[in-house]
């Protein structure tokens, strides 16, 4: 359509300059004017969709002049150009950082994601010539070096022991969710929300906290069952102890094959001069030993 109006224009010039006559001459001076406004409305305003920022170039420099917001705005279309815009919306990446080192010198690695928002007109002015041209196509990779480098530097100053203990995941991200911001903050860059996911480490090292975690387990039952005993022999009165005590005496030396005698109070006949007895043997067979 703009190439038919433009021949229908210079046929019309070029009609009136042959035959003359003021008709045709104010036809051609109408379009003319009518080229001019539709060129102008064509090439001298830019269009930004709506969640996006413009960058607009000096094309006799090659140089970055300026960005734009959304919507319709006018440029020099003999110096100016858009070359390119930088989505604004919510952006995300997402990665694997191996062999990062611990505290302790103990290689992991680390499963993470992160969430972010790009506000170009937050970008100091010394740095919007070179993010203009790197914003475009490398906003995520500029956020995963970055992030890396946080992960690295948080975990390089953990343990092991702290990295694995309840509640070390949501420390870890705000670590280096703050660290990320503070770093990315002149950049143009709002950070959301970081997440950590999987955290693998070497399998010795894997199985030896398994072995202390199961350790400390144990060891939790055993003082939860101690501390119940502990309340239950609280109630016992003295004399009730004193029978405790000489039944774990009974049982301690019928497990090591002393044969007890005791005096029984049972009613039968025996001989005058030679009272009765029972003898108590939790063997069975008598283990003959020193005592008579």
């Amino acid at each position: 359509m703009f190439k038919l109006f433009v021949i229908l224009t210079v046929g019309t010039v070029g009609v009136a300059a042959a035959w003359g006559g003021m008709v045709l001459w104010a036809t051609a001076v109408a379009l003319l004017i009518l080229l001019a406004v539709w060129t102008y409305q064509r090439y001298g305003f830019v269009d930004i969709p709506e969640m996006e920022v413009g960058v607009v170039f000096n094309k006799q420099r090659q140089a970055f002049a300026r960005f734009v917001p959304g919507g319709r705005h006018p440029i020099n279309p003999l110096t100016e150009e858009l070359t390119h815009t930088i989505p604004t919306s919510s952006g995300s990446a997402n990665g694997r950082c191996l062999g990062i080192q611990t505290n302790g010198g103990i290689a992991l690695d680390v499963e993470w994601s992160v969430n972010f928002d790009i506000d170009p007109f937050q970008i100091k002015p010394a740095s919007r010539p070179k993010l203009a041209r790197n914003l475009p196509k490398k906003a995520n990779s500029i956020v995963t070096k970055h992030l890396e480098n946080c992960l690295r530097h948080v975990i390089g100053a953990m343990t092991i022991d702290q990295i694995c203990e309840p509640g070390a995941a949501p420390r870890l991200e705000r670590a280096v969710r703050q660290q990320l911001t503070a770093r990315l903050a002149e950049a143009g860059f709002a950070i959301s929300r970081v997440m950590v996911g999987a955290i693998d480490m070497p399998h010795h090292v894997k199985a030896a906290l398994e072995a202390v975690q199961e350790r400390a387990v144990q060891t939790e039952n055993e003082a939860r069952f101690l501390e119940r005993l502990h309340q239950v022999v609280s109630q016992f009165s003295e004399a009730d102890m004193q029978r405790l005590m000489e039944l774990e005496r009974i049982h301690t030396l019928g497990q090591n094959g002393v044969t007890l005698v005791y005096p029984t109070a049972v009613n039968h006949t025996a001989p005058v001069g030679r009272p009765s007895y029972a003898r108590i043997n939790n063997n069975r067979t008598p283990l003959r030993t020193g005592l008579s």
